[in-house]
């Protein structure tokens, strides 16, 4: 997912429908992107996002959002298109019913060591490192998510279901996957903390690191758990840290994750760095990934500003011996470049 957030929207009105709107939010790249086996090349990339709102004679709120992706580039320099993202949700006095591409409630309810106060890069260098951790056990099926979320005061409550749709061979379709997210804030003087609490089944998993466009697909066996943390202070320094972990719990080994991020921001200046480990000794004698990751903005005005990123990964297999690319592998990738909001 982006990082660099959409801004900028149109509002078009129609006739006859009260209190319902759609809204159109645009968004470009522009730049270069490089690294270790990656040759230097150009960048660029455009989303569309529309967002659609209404509201019942009752009072419940409804809305849909689909959001169109053209022309990006992969680090091996292939153009992929027609990516896309879409949602719908209803809310009340009950809370908010949501549907599609979408977090489920652990990922939902934990901050990443990405998303601490940062602007983005053009290649999401800075999260797109072996050592990173995004979406938890999201995906394991066909992605398509229902959550329902609910916020009393400091505290929120989230829980959601992924369906597989699919039969294997035999003809038997796997067990839907449950999630249980919490939230909690705190306001402590000089800084606002976040804390978040997840939880997450599945009935097949694995963790794929990728280094270069090469995977290693670490397999976490039948009935995987997953249970996380986080913690987040925002200062009004203008200074945000924090730090995550998640343990992720399969039929016959375990596999442990832990993200620190920290992020500044002065005036039209930001800048953010994170670091991620995997732990898969249970699996692997000596087993791990680790990255690092760093991005900084600059807001230029009216929707403009320069980015750049900078990515590094350390894949060790331990005492395995398959050579699949990332065996102790240490790589790095960068891009620098123009964002565009409209």
């Amino acid at each position: 997912m982006k990082k660099i957030l959409l801004t900028t929207t149109a509002l078009v009105g129609f006739a006859g429908a009260a209190a319902a709107d759609v809204s159109v939010a645009g968004y470009a790249e522009m730049g270069i992107i490089g690294g270790d086996g990656i040759e230097t090349q150009f960048h660029q990339d455009i989303e569309v996002t529309f967002n659609m709102s209404g509201e019942t004679d009752g009072g419940l709120s409804f809305g849909a959002s689909v959001q169109l992706d053209e022309g990006g580039t992969t680090g091996a320099g292939t153009v992929t298109t027609d990516d896309q993202g879409y949602a719908v949700n209803i809310s009340g006095g009950f809370g908010t019913l949501t549907l599609g591409d979408t977090d489920g409630a652990m990922d939902w309810a934990l901050t990443e060591a990405g998303n601490m106060a940062n602007a983005g890069s053009l290649g999401d260098n800075e999260t797109g490192h072996a050592g990173y951790n995004g979406s938890y056990l999201d995906g394991s099926y066909d992605g398509q998510i229902v959550r329902y979320d609910n916020t009393f005061g400091d505290f929120a409550v989230a829980i959601s279901v992924e369906a597989d749709d699919t039969e294997d061979a035999a003809g038997d379709v796997e067990d839907m996957g449950y999630a249980l997210g919490l939230k909690y804030n705190i306001a402590a003087g000089a800084a606002d903390i976040a804390l978040g609490l997840g939880y997450q089944s599945a009935a097949n998993a694995s963790r794929t690191v990728t280094v270069n466009d090469v995977d290693t697909v670490i397999p976490l066996g039948e009935d995987v758990t997953a249970l996380g943390v986080s913690a987040v202070a925002t200062f009004t320094s203008g200074l945000t840290a924090g730090i995550v972990y998640t343990n992720f719990d399969g039929e016959d080994d375990s596999v442990s994750h832990i993200g620190v991020g920290v992020g500044y921001s002065s005036g039209d200046f930001a800048v953010h760095a994170n670091y991620g480990m995997w732990d898969y000794d249970e699996i692997v004698d000596g087993a791990s990934a680790s990255g690092f990751g760093l991005a900084a903005s600059y807001d230029l005005g009216g929707g403009a500003s320069l980015h750049a990123g900078y990515g590094t990964s350390d894949v060790d297999n331990g005492t395995s011996d398959v050579d699949n690319g990332t065996d102790d592998d240490t790589s790095s990738n960068f891009s620098l470049g123009l964002a565009l909001s409209f």
